[in-house]
């Protein structure tokens, strides 16, 4: 079963983004960066989803004198990584080869897509 611990919202994903395009970024930031403006009522909102991601583990804050920064406590790739395992988790028992395998079924790959995944299964062996 998927740990709702562990998943994301759209928003809240946005904001991962922004930390990751950033680095360590102020609440005012954030709000501006997702929401191309700044209110009490959104910066409210955004403090209380960096809140939300800091307990998932997902976001750490620093206090620099008055101003708290945050950062993403996981890269890009491990974070999606463990996306795709909360995937394969409540949809395919946890085995990450039905999910593969639904995603090349249902994708249009390139040829150099392709080309790149018979490279990194050659690598496996």
């Amino acid at each position: 079963m998927t740990n709702p611990a562990r998943t994301v919202t759209e928003t809240e994903f946005a904001i991962l983004n922004v930390l990751w395009e950033r680095g360590p970024t102020t609440v005012r930031e954030i709000v501006e960066a997702v929401y191309g403006k700044h209110t009490h009522s959104l910066h409210a909102s955004v403090k209380s989803l960096l809140e939300r991601l800091a307990e998932k583990g997902f976001v750490v804050c620093q206090r620099r004198g008055a101003v708290h920064l945050f950062s993403a406590s996981v890269d890009r790739a491990s974070f999606v990584a463990g996306q795709l395992q909360v995937l394969a988790d409540s949809n395919f028992g946890g085995s990450l080869t039905p999910l593969l395998m639904t995603l090349i079924d249902h994708v249009k790959l390139s040829r150099r897509d392709r080309e790149a995944i018979r490279r990194i299964i050659e690598k496996m062996d």
